[in-house]
């Protein structure tokens, strides 16, 4: 079966987009090292530590708390956090769209290949904007995962982002923190991943809590 004019000119809209981010993604793995390095040297304006840290959240092989904490180490914890929080968001916002309009059979497929269990699947489906603050508050949930188990399903945007935000705040600010004072006292350091490391207990006992629950009552 053959396909319309409309047809063939929406496809190719929808793949526009992909040779970028393939461009970008062989890059920064290209030079990853060299990159790190100059962000530690702390050469570059702030609004080009924030482009090159969205780059970065691209690329899922390098720690991303690595460059959390070099963002403190350069300019404190609160602007560290800030800029790593909004280059982290965004690059969740620009996958998102990716594999929800332009890789949407890829990200199907994924799904299927990675297929989470039918109660969790439930439970996203019913409560969206909580599994997605759930799922990027745990370490242990790749995040890349998260981006095309969002647009697979899919989640509505104006939810994945709002969610994505909230979850994304605790790591950056913890570990913005925690480079800030790698020149300073260690009790303080030690004070914070205590508490991080409580706050993630706290969230872990709480997801198992409400997905043993099922999917009894309302949704977001």
């Amino acid at each position: 079966m053959e396909r319309s004019p409309n047809g063939v000119a929406t496809a190719r809209k929808r793949w526009l987009p992909v040779p970028a981010y393939l461009a970008l993604l062989a890059a920064v793995w290209a030079n990853r090292a060299a990159l790190l390095a100059w962000m530690q040297s702390g050469d570059a304006s702030p609004a080009l530590m924030l482009l090159l840290v969205t780059g970065l959240a691209f690329v899922p092989v390098i720690p991303f708390s690595v460059v959390i904490g070099t963002m403190g180490f350069l300019y404190g914890a609160l602007p560290g956090a800030l800029i790593s929080l909004t280059g982290a968001w965004l690059a969740a916002l620009v996958m998102y769209g990716l594999f929800r309009y332009a890789l949407r059979g890829r990200a199907r497929r994924l799904l299927g290949k990675h297929r989470a269990t039918e109660r969790w699947t439930a439970l996203v489906e019913r409560y969206p904007f909580r599994s997605i603050v759930v799922a990027r508050l745990l370490p242990v949930v790749p995040q890349q995962a998260v981006n095309v188990y969002a647009a697979a399903l899919p989640i509505p945007f104006a939810v994945y982002a709002g969610a994505s935000l909230l979850g994304k705040m605790p790591a950056m600010l913890v570990f913005a923190f925690i480079g800030g004072r790698l020149a300073g006292d260690r009790q303080s350091l030690i004070a914070a991943v205590c508490v991080y490391a409580a706050f993630l207990l706290a969230v872990y006992a709480g997801n198992r809590i409400w997905a043993r629950m099922g999917t009894r009552g309302g949704g977001d």
